[in-house]
């Protein structure tokens, strides 16, 4: 089952595919829930094997698994974006075989998948460094205080940059936050902003949605991998579903 307050039609489609692989059936319901009511964990967990859920707020996803009987996974909540970060991990490791000393570099709005990258690059031995505000108006990110914890045990490097060349230097993998109309030009990327910040070989990610912050230049570069993460999606939505399923009595 596919359980959304907003509809996520990437997402959406990568839970599905994932089902058909592995050879179970899809329910897709898209709906203001009202995740207060304990019960509904319980309920939904009587008409499926498997709850995919997409929210708002993580807590009530966390509310919604403690009710249920069967096993329930998140693919996005305002805390966390579980599958796109993971399929982007994915990609990396297809590119350089390894996270382990890699360099990430997230250039964007707060988004719950740098909150994601926090978590997954110290944990599998990478480096991250991020911009995601403007000097004038600091941001720190929902789980900084999280990953510090968790670098300080990997011995990785995080770090927060008000300006976007530090953010880039030594880049191997550079991410692209979502469209802000708001700071186009505060996130505007291209490819000489990371040619002259990196010696490295790198590759690039867009997390979109792609606005006017990116140009056709970078995102059509030979070095872009968005479409390489976009199609790992629904071989992380299996490799969950399998995982979850394992030793799991029907």
């Amino acid at each position: 089952m596919i359980l959304q307050e907003v509809n996520e039609p990437f997402l959406n489609m990568a839970v599905s595919k994932a089902a058909t692989m592995l050879g179970a059936y899809d329910v897709s319901i898209t709906d203001q829930l009202v995740w207060e009511h304990d019960y509904m964990g319980r309920v939904f967990s009587y008409m499926a094997d498997a709850i995919f859920v997409s929210t708002m707020t993580h807590m009530c996803a966390q509310r919604f698994a403690a009710q249920s009987t069967v096993p329930v996974l998140c693919m996005r909540s305002r805390t966390h974006a579980t599958i796109q970060a993971l399929a982007t991990v994915m990609a990396v490791i297809e590119q350089f075989g390894t996270l382990r000393g890699v360099n990430l570099s997230y250039v964007g709005s707060p988004h719950p998948v740098l909150n994601s990258y926090l978590l997954l690059c110290p944990m599998l031995g990478a480096n991250i460094r991020f911009k995601c505000c403007c000097e004038k108006c600091p941001v720190s990110p929902l789980l900084y205080k999280a990953s510090e914890e968790i670098v300080e045990k990997s011995y990785t490097e995080l770090k927060g940059c008000s300006c976007k060349n530090k953010a880039l230097q030594n880049a191997h993998v550079i991410v692209s936050g979502p469209s802000n109309v708001k700071k186009i030009d505060e996130f505007r990327l291209c490819t000489k902003d990371i040619e002259s910040n990196t010696n490295k070989p790198w590759i690039f990610f867009h997390t979109g949605p792609r606005g006017k912050e990116v140009d056709d230049q970078l995102f059509n570069h030979c070095n872009s991998r968005t479409f390489n993460a976009f199609e790992n999606f629904h071989y992380i939505a299996a490799a969950m579903m399998a995982y979850v399923m394992k030793n799991y009595k029907f």
